[in-house]
């Protein structure tokens, strides 16, 4: 299981890696996404620090909600899916391993810019921590939660639209979380962090299941 597990990831990392459209997409669009903000509001400095936080969050969560489009996609569409079905491969090591490749070229990027990203709002470069922590817990529960919603719309025509139709209710609680435990003002207590936490525990136990149930579905 463990060898079965390592040369899939080893397969799906270096597809990605070889790829430059899929590593570097999520990062350029969450820069991009970032830079609309200043242009929005005029770019005074007083502005940026109160929206910095909420800022780097809602990016992050576009920048994730596109990049689910081709976590399940090529391989369905190529018939690796079924391939890997039929030689009785286990679709929850697939799914384990499509949310762990995903996870690192989409959450680990945004994690180690954020801290860069926020000082560029904030000069103080206060709450660097927890902003890191908390989108830890955060990019990785906006992994598993569009798992199997990336699994349920394989096929639609429009797959794009009912995508972040279906994902974007599950992912607002994550961010409004998110910031709160982030903010300055709520320094003095980590309740967000363990509500997060236990979301995230639920998450991965929880959601693969459910995908590999979906993948079933639809492969048969």
């Amino acid at each position: 299981m463990i060898r079965t597990f390592y040369l899939l990831f080893y397969r799906d990392f270096k597809e990605t890696l070889i790829d430059g459209t899929k590593s570097w997409f999520t990062i350029s669009f969450f820069l991009l996404c970032l830079l609309t903000f200043p242009l929005a509001i005029g770019g005074t400095g007083e502005s940026l620090q109160n929206i910095s936080i909420a800022a780097i969050w809602i990016s992050a969560l576009f920048s994730t909600l596109l990049s689910l489009d081709n976590m399940y996609k090529e391989d369905f569409e190529n018939g690796i899916l079924e391939q890997y079905h039929l030689s009785r491969i286990s679709l929850h090591i697939i799914v384990m391993v499509k949310c762990l490749n995903h996870w690192l070229f989409s959450g680990l990027p945004i994690i180690l810019l954020s801290p860069f990203c926020l000082y560029v709002f904030n000069d103080s470069g206060e709450n660097i921590l927890r902003l890191v922590l908390s989108l830890l817990l955060g990019t990785l529960l906006f992994t598993f939660i569009g798992s199997p919603i990336s699994a349920l719309t394989l096929g639609s025509k429009v797959r794009g639209p009912l995508l972040a139709f279906l994902t974007l209710p599950f992912y607002l609680p994550v961010i409004i979380f998110g910031i709160l435990s982030t903010n300055y003002i709520n320094n003095s207590g980590n309740a967000e962090f363990y509500l997060l936490s236990s979301l995230l525990s639920l998450s991965i136990v929880a959601l693969p299941l459910i995908t590999v149930k979906i993948l079933q579905f639809v492969i048969e």
